[in-house]
């Protein structure tokens, strides 16, 4: 089967988080090998991703399905998983990722697949994942049709977690502090919720004294 060039998959370069070019601190081009397996069959060849540049989003693709109509049917008939094996080359650096998803889903997808690659904020490949377009439950009723894979590409970028405002916290409590030095702040926990310490010892020890002096029997 003749190798499927870039004008012949559908690719889509989509920025999760937008992050800003100067985030990412470096920005190689990288070469993602991929290759492929249904249920416990060896892997085989199935293309190539180009990432050109991360921060710009530049990438294509080159793949061929190397399987026939009848393999998916059979992996998706027999519940079987489909796996995705990336070879990953970037800043010198060489990685393997796996992922899988369920044959069938991919089957009745006609080959129409999403593949992620998960950037941290270095500007590294951190990961790469496959998903179909729709993860819903397999029907099983799909017509022929030709196994060619109708690819979206993701570039999904770590986005930063929430910073503590350390500042707005600080000035919080001086001003509650102040506040309560001037007696502007109403306590309004119950008299028990104020005065706990005070009455655990007293009940500790009429249990005690009690506990010692029990009543003398009547003669």
């Amino acid at each position: 089967m003749a190798l499927q060039s870039v004008l012949q998959c559908f690719i889509a370069v989509c920025l999760l988080s937008t992050p800003s070019k100067g985030e990412l601190e470096s920005d190689a081009s990288s070469v993602i090998q991929l290759s492929h397996s249904l249920g416990s069959r060896p892997f085989e060849p199935r293309g190539q991703i180009n990432v050109r540049s991360l921060k710009s989003g530049s990438v294509n693709i080159q793949q061929d399905s190397s399987y026939d109509w009848k393999d998916y049917k059979e992996a998706a008939e027999a519940n079987e998983f489909y796996h995705l094996e990336a070879f990953v080359k970037y800043n010198g650096i060489e990685r393997t990722f796996l992922t899988s998803t369920k044959a069938c889903l991919l089957y009745e997808s006609q080959l129409a697949d999403i593949i992620t690659i998960h950037v941290d904020l270095l500007g590294n490949i951190y990961g790469v994942s496959v998903a179909t377009p729709h993860s819903q439950q397999c029907t099983g009723t799909v017509l022929e049709f030709e196994p060619n894979f109708n690819t979206t590409v993701l570039i999904s970028y770590m986005e930063h977690g929430p910073v503590p405002d350390v500042a707005m916290y600080v000035q919080k409590v001086e001003q509650e502090k102040v506040a309560k030095e001037r007696g502007e702040t109403k306590d309004n926990r119950s008299f028990i919720a104020k005065y706990w310490m005070y009455i655990v010892p007293l009940v500790l020890v009429f249990m005690m004294s009690g506990a010692s002096n029990p009543e003398q029997p009547a003669r």
